[in-house]
């Protein structure tokens, strides 16, 4: 079921960088809830959306868990959910800047392009940058992980939510090659050779279904990894040593993953927490397993005991 943001957001799209020529665009969603008080500041909500790095908009109404909405409208906390661009046409590494570039965008033009795009009699909700969580669900939640590593110097995350986010290239249980799959095999083949002849140009929104075709093909064919390229911070293992290295404060994490999820599989996930854990011993991290599929907190709202749980910790650290 798609979500209706217009019925519990009102939503402004800010560009944040253009690339090629391309606006890459941030939406903020505001809680038709909050009303903004001007003796007081707003925390933000930071979502990036899922489609395994290949399809997705900023925030695919496919995708959006039902828990990020009633965390967002309760808290209240302004919401913004920014493109990036998607592999293949784009590398791994071209995704990674963009998450750099937009946090940096975030803490230095952000309050006064939101101001300025809002009328004038319209009263201002003042975003509180000093209390910011990232959440995202699939490659969503593999980029709020990644911003938090590698980018918290700048970014300054307090929290992260990630579901089922064990997109990395070093995580062996999500890059298994498989082989004998000759029409999917032909799908991955014939795309990436029209990005080599640059007949592909760049994408930084393709809202589910579309491209749907190559994300099943890549799933059936186990070449994410090969899609994403070659630049060490990607996997969980590089990030992570570069946040140990860097020194920098790391957020809080807080990871959702379905037992029974055969896309991003849970030993994915484990190997995940487990390198967090056993590189960043000090970095608090809180891992939820439940029987379901990929996409298993979809429908999920607050209410539910073990999503409940999951944003207590979240809150504790970024409010």
């Amino acid at each position: 079921m798609l979500v209706d943001f217009s019925a519990h957001f009102n939503r402004i799209d800010l560009v944040y960088q253009t690339i090629d020529g391309i606006p890459l665009e941030a939406a903020v969603l505001i809680p038709k809830s909050l009303i903004p008080d001007p003796s007081k500041s707003y925390p933000v909500l930071v979502h990036f959306h899922g489609g395994a790095l290949i399809v997705g908009t900023n925030p695919d109404p496919s995708f959006f868990a039902q828990w990020i909405i009633d965390l967002a409208t309760t808290t209240p906390a302004i919401v913004i959910s920014p493109a990036y661009r998607l592999l293949p046409e784009s590398s791994g590494a071209d995704i990674l800047a963009d998450v750099s570039t937009f946090f940096t965008w975030l803490h230095t033009s952000f309050p006064s392009s939101l101001r300025s795009a809002l009328s004038t009699d319209t009263p201002f909700p003042t975003p509180d940058l000093s209390r910011i969580a990232a959440v995202g669900e699939s490659a969503g939640g593999y980029l709020s992980i990644q911003a938090g590593l590698l980018f918290n110097a700048h970014a300054r995350i307090k929290a992260v939510g990630a579901a089922y986010p064990a997109q990395y290239p070093d995580a062996e249980a999500y890059n298994q090659r498989k082989l004998g799959n000759a029409e999917a095999e032909a799908v991955v083949d014939g795309y990436l050779e029209r990005v080599r002849r640059g007949e592909m140009p760049t994408r930084v929104s393709s809202p589910w279904p579309r491209g749907k075709e190559l994300v099943e093909a890549m799933c059936a064919t186990g070449r994410h990894r090969e899609m994403m390229g070659g630049d060490e911070r990607l996997g969980i293992t590089g990030a992570t040593r570069v946040a140990r290295e860097g020194g920098w404060e790391v957020p809080a994490v807080w990871v959702i993953q379905g037992e029974d999820d055969d896309l991003v599989p849970k030993a994915g996930a484990d190997f995940v927490v487990e390198t967090m854990r056993e590189v960043l011993p000090d970095v608090p991290v809180k891992y939820t397993v439940e029987p379901g599929p990929h996409l298993l907190d979809l429908d999920c709202g607050m209410d539910v005991p073990w999503i409940k749980e999951g944003v207590e910790f979240m809150k504790k650290y970024w409010l």
